[in-house]
């Protein structure tokens, strides 16, 4: 399994998507900087604040969208264009080269986490204060700023479980990203529809926080920051059931799907 892991990543290394993916995140964590400065109020925006807050709002559009792109260079670019019998003529099972590939999809995303947090300390510690009475020092703050990316991670992952069985039902490239920034998209703008299901149950209880956050960008758009900030620990067990759902049944689906088509000929 290292083996394979080692060599997936060997191959991405040459990937120039990936790359660019690694270089856009200074980039987005610095553009991100003019959008704080502008929609947050300037007394409250200290160091810590810009790094948890340059990562939620990228959280719901362009991290969805970097593990799809990400999902599509490691399974449907070798899918679907015939590069996995090399694999196999090493009699790698299937079992083996869909997981590796799996561990490697997770591997990337948080290395870009860990760029992305570095990037926005860099750049908050530069352009924002972080010492006075109503800021907090990063530092201090570290315990929260670690807790979130953890969050942030875990709904990346579910995410690209899903953008995984995507990627393995999907005739190209192009379809797959297609259909999964649709999905990011309809998730945000028509959120209205699935809320107004919501508020069919009791505010607060365990059916109206599932029926709202089933959906995981409006979950990393609304629901980390309200669990972290306000405290909201009603919306643990649906948050956790949610993400548990979205990787069991879709990384079994997308395995099945990898392990049992006939693909190689």
């Amino acid at each position: 399994m290292s083996k394979l892991i080692f060599c997936e990543l060997e191959r991405l290394s040459k990937n120039k998507l990936i790359w660019c993916l690694f270089v856009c995140v200074p980039l987005l964590a610095y553009l991100t900087k003019g959008y704080i400065q502008s929609f947050y109020p300037t007394d409250i925006v200290s160091t810590s604040v810009f790094v948890i807050a340059g990562l939620r709002e990228n959280l719901f559009l362009p991290c969805n969208i970097a593990v799809a792109a990400i999902v599509a260079a490691v399974y449907t670019e070798e899918y679907r264009g015939g590069q996995l019998r090399l694999m196999f003529l090493r009699q790698y099972s299937r079992a083996k080269i869909f997981f590796s590939k799996l561990l490697v999809i997770n591997i990337i995303i948080i290395a870009l986490l860990v760029v992305m947090g570095i990037s926005l300390s860099v750049i908050g510690l530069f352009q924002f204060p972080h010492d006075g009475e109503k800021q907090i020092s990063l530092i201090v703050d570290l315990g929260f700023i670690v807790r979130y990316y953890f969050l942030a991670y875990l709904t990346l992952m579910a995410i690209s479980c899903f953008f995984s069985y995507i990627s393995l039902i999907s005739k190209n490239t192009t379809f797959m990203l297609g259909i999964t920034v649709g999905y990011v998209l309809m998730s945000l703008l028509f959120d209205g529809i699935y809320l107004h299901f919501a508020n069919l149950f009791v505010s607060g209880s365990f059916m109206h926080e599932l029926v709202a956050y089933v959906l995981i960008p409006y979950m990393q758009h609304t629901g980390l920051y309200s669990l972290l900030n306000e405290r909201n620990l009603h919306s643990i067990l649906p948050m956790a059931l949610i993400l548990i759902s979205y990787m069991v049944i879709f990384v079994w689906t997308a395995y099945r799907r990898f392990v049992v088509d006939d693909y190689l000929y």
